[in-house]
């Protein structure tokens, strides 16, 4: 007889320990050390901007942040392939299964919501009179309700953008009236819960479990952890996927023109089309814009910051296609593969610092436009200086 809760204590446990081994390569000595310098240094210029802040739309930026850490994530199920054959059977049996895995990912998930607050608290302090312990509940609640209709949308309704969008814009009104202290207009956003809460249960207990959806939200949580981890170390579950982009397809002819190397096009056209790493660079440099408008000083360090994180996860092209046949038909060099990707790295990094020396321009100037695209120019030039001593080692 399937035991649920037995069930769900192995597999925690297989999942924790693969996390744990592939933690060790990813959050080295050296990794750690460069977190907590850069953690350290800005948190000392954001409390000094922070400061020097007069005027600042607080409840309106604090609401978009918390409302997209509660609305985003889903619920980790940390089902198999096989599930779907040997569980179906007993279903209904694992409901303690299904419990621990919904709780399991509300305090994930609260985790991350309590870390974009603390990172707000500064502002929060200065800019709201709400008292600490409020808000925290309301990202609780927050947290906890957005968890239930997630829960509910994958596993039997099926996930629907539009219902996303819904819960998005409730979270929002609901934690921006929080902050203004608004609490009669708290209601209209409240009774949108209760409807939407209403609705999915009674829609859920129409279906079953749809075990091909868990798969396949579980096998992409996973892949994006494994191509987190494919940075540092060789991953052998990692599955490529290939996304057609057809928006760029005009920007694919002027490559095709322009007859690159082999390896530099293959590089090109990797970061644009597979994985998610053209999507993380449009993310961290939307981050990095915002703040660096946003915020009076110490903008071109944030810019540093994530000028950085998207360096190191963008290694991972290097080694995308490793292994795949095709490549053994190129007549080239491992070295010219290296230098093609060093290409590719280089021009992401100046298109990068562009923008953000842009932005900083708009914002605060010249003389912080050209140190903050020297400090990008700088971290990315650093990195590729660490990719080729450690090719060198290899």
């Amino acid at each position: 007889m399937i035991d649920g809760k037995q069930l769900w204590k192995q597999r925690m446990i297989a999942h924790m320990a693969e996390v744990r081994r592939y933690g060790r390569y990813m959050f080295n000595d050296h990794l750690l050390l460069v977190l907590f310098i850069s953690i350290g240094v800005g948190a000392v210029f954001y409390k000094r901007a922070v400061d020097e802040l007069t005027l600042f739309p607080y409840a309106i930026v604090a609401s978009l942040l918390i409302a997209f850490a509660v609305t985003q994530g889903g619920v980790r199920t940390l089902v198999k392939e096989a599930d779907a054959v040997f569980l179906l059977p007993v279903e209904r049996r694992l409901r303690p299964y299904f419990w621990r895995a919904a709780g399991y990912s509300f305090f994930l998930h609260l985790y991350v919501s309590l870390i974009v607050f603390v990172v707000l608290l500064p502002l929060h302090v200065k800019f709201s009179t709400q008292p600490l312990s409020v808000v925290v509940m309301a990202i609780v609640l927050l947290t906890g309700w957005n968890t239930f209709v997630q829960w509910q949308e994958e596993s039997r309704i099926g996930r629907d953008r539009f219902h996303t969008f819904v819960r998005f814009l409730v979270n929002v009104t609901l934690f921006y009236f929080l902050l203004l202290k608004q609490y009669v207009w708290m209601l209209v956003p409240l009774l949108f819960m209760v409807i939407i809460s209403l609705y999915v249960e009674r829609k859920g207990k129409e279906n079953a479990i749809q075990w091909e959806q868990l798969l396949a939200d579980e096998r992409k949580r996973m892949q994006a952890f494994y191509r987190l981890a494919h940075a540092f170390v060789d991953v052998p579950y990692i599955k490529h996927t290939v996304k057609k982009r057809t928006w760029l397809r005009f920007f694919f002819r002027l490559l095709d023109r322009f007859h690159m190397r082999p390896y530099t096009y293959l590089y090109a056209r990797t970061f644009f089309r597979a994985g998610d790493y053209f999507g993380l660079f449009v993310r961290l440099t939307a981050i990095g814009s915002v703040f660096i408008f946003t915020l009076p000083r110490g903008v071109e360090w944030f810019a540093l910051l994530c000028a950085y994180a998207t360096a190191l996860q963008l290694l991972s092209i290097r080694s995308y296609h490793r292994g795949h046949p095709i490549l053994f038909l190129y007549p080239l060099s491992p070295a010219e593969a290296h230098r093609s990707f060093m290409r590719v790295l280089l021009s992401i990094g100046m298109s990068q610092a562009l923008i953000f020396a842009m932005v900083a321009y708009i914002a605060h100037g010249v003389f912080v436009m050209l140190w903050t695209f020297f400090i990008v120019f700088v971290c990315y030039v650093a990195v590729m200086f660490y990719v080729g001593k450690k090719r060198e080692a290899d």
